[in-house]
């Protein structure tokens, strides 16, 4: 059995797996820190929804769409009331909706930036 050095000589450049892996996961731990400002983008069939929420110990939190975005999910739930930060994963975004149905629509988050830091 042979072993396929994939990296390369760029090793010494990239760092290894796990050195960019700890990379990754120090940004996403940045931009939950309690009391920062967080900007998000997910992607719906009719285009791209942006908003802010306040990070907070709950979870859950809502999210402020901007108006343009609000009227793309009204367009896909005409009952749509708002947006939240899923309570489990925080990768997702659930779209509330003023009727009853068994589980809401969801999308993946496709961009956080921490937009700033309200807290002391």
């Amino acid at each position: 059995m042979a072993v396929i050095d994939i990296l390369g000589d760029q090793e010494e450049t990239l760092g290894t797996a796990d050195d960019l892996r700890e990379e990754v996961v120090m940004e996403v731990l940045q931009q939950e820190i309690v009391g920062s400002m967080v900007k998000i983008e997910f992607e719906t069939s009719l285009g791209l929804c942006t908003g802010y929420y306040l990070a907070t110990e709950l979870g859950h939190e809502e999210i402020n769409l901007e108006e343009e975005s609000m009227n793309r999910l009204r367009l896909l739930f005409p009952s749509c009331n708002g947006a939240f930060v899923h309570p489990q994963n925080r990768d997702w975004v659930e779209v509330s909706l003023n009727e009853t149905i068994t589980g809401l629509p969801e999308y993946k988050i496709y961009d956080r930036t921490m937009a700033g830091n309200l807290g002391t």
